[in-house]
């Protein structure tokens, strides 16, 4: 965009028949990101998803918990399953609703619920909390085992 210069907003004061205290011109750059936001806003609302895959609004601050975890699935023992770092990498920001949306299947669900368990541990319970009551999907940590039979298998690796 560029500013209107002060002949510029002398003429749109005339035209319109009061003071134009301040004006500007959306040039050509300024009309090519408009179109592309308008439609990079569209697909991602107007593309359907697969079927099976479910819409999953995050808040900015969740998407970097997977992101984070994604990130590490090379170390984590109990990393994210396949196909989640697509779908974290393809969240779309949808400005109505100030959320990112992403479409995952089952399996990915419960791995973001891994990802949201590491962090209730490691910083906030928040995020965990608000994925289970928004979509229901909880991560429950495996109850220890410590029958001799357990400690002899642990043991032996």
């Amino acid at each position: 965009m560029r500013e209107a210069s002060a002949e510029d907003q002398a003429e749109l004061s005339a035209k319109a028949g009061r003071p134009v205290l301040w004006a500007v011109q959306v040039t050509a750059d300024g009309w090519d990101v408009l179109l592309y936001a308008r439609r990079r806003d569209a697909s991602a609302t107007t593309v359907p998803p697969e079927p099976g895959l479910q819409k999953v609004a995050m808040r900015r601050t969740d998407l970097e918990i997977l992101k984070r975890c994604v990130a590490l699935s090379g170390q984590l023992r109990g990393g994210p399953v396949a196909g989640l770092e697509v779908a974290v990498e393809g969240a779309r920001f949808h400005a109505p609703s100030n959320r990112w949306i992403m479409h995952v299947d089952g399996a990915q669900m419960h791995s973001m619920a891994y990802a949201f368990f590491l962090e209730r541990h490691g910083g906030s319970a928040a995020p965990a909390n608000r994925f289970a009551r928004i979509y229901g999907v909880v991560y429950p940590p495996q109850p220890l085992d410590f029958t001799p039979e357990a400690e002899r298998e642990t043991t032996s690796r």
